[in-house]
């Protein structure tokens, strides 16, 4: 009597087994990946912003006869800054997906309610040299922020690499959940080392962000807050040792 479906099965648990265990690091890996997309378009778009900005001239303080009215209407530069927006950070493939806010309300949210006042398509907020020289400031910082952040992805992307390709070397020593006698002291070693190495990146820092605050932001749409941890745990659970 053959024994090929009782290896196909047995192979087929193994297999979901190993995915089980490794589900919580592969999907961190594959959010860190889709983060880094998003945060490099947004650095291409403010650039561009900032190019566009920088070509907008400032409305200079009218030195015109009292009674007069100044040639340049205050409405040319929020026409210019709005399409400017529009063409580069509204722009981004992801924007209504993650953000889904009008103009004005993001430009709130990334410049603050001062700026947003002169993004409003009615503004009668006069585009003055300290305004522009501000915006510029601003537009450099949210460049920066996201500079910042991507670092701190790019770095989590390696450790997370880093801890998936053990275990996934710690799985590949089973052949079942039962851990033999004589194999239990190393892999429990094995386990302990990387729950060590792990909890203590957890009470340091990813790049400028405390990790624990990295981890709560990057994987808030997921059941668990740590992938590591979460991995290790469904392991050790798993097992007979």
């Amino acid at each position: 009597m053959s024994t090929t479906p009782v290896q196909d099965d047995t192979q087929w648990f193994l297999h979901t087994w190993r995915d089980h265990i490794l589900e919580p690091v592969e999907t961190a890996l594959n959010v860190l990946d889709e983060e880094h997309a998003e945060l490099v378009a947004e650095q291409d778009a403010f650039e561009e912003f900032l190019q566009r900005l920088r070509a907008v001239d400032p409305v200079e303080q009218p030195s015109n006869p009292v009674g007069t009215k100044s040639q340049r209407p205050v409405s040319a530069p929020v026409k210019a800054l709005r399409d400017a927006y529009t063409d580069t950070v509204l722009a981004v493939d992801h924007y209504e997906s993650v953000y889904d806010e009008s103009l004005v309300e993001n430009v709130a949210v990334e410049f603050g309610p001062d700026y947003a006042a002169l993004f409003h398509p009615a503004s009668n907020v006069r585009f003055s040299p300290p305004l522009k020289r501000s915006l510029v400031a601003a537009t450099k910082q949210a460049i920066d922020e996201r500079d910042s952040l991507d670092r701190a992805v790019e770095i989590e992307q390696e450790s997370i690499q880093n801890y998936r390709d053990h275990l996934g070397e710690i799985i590949d020593t089973l052949d079942s959940t039962v851990v033999p006698e004589w194999y239990r002291e190393t892999f429990q070693g094995d386990i302990t080392t990387l729950l060590q190495e792990r909890q203590e990146q957890l009470h340091s820092s990813v790049h400028r962000f405390e990790t624990h605050d990295f981890c709560a932001y990057m994987y808030e749409e997921q059941l668990w807050t740590y992938p590591v941890l979460t991995s290790l745990a469904r392991l050790q659970e798993s097992v007979d040792s």
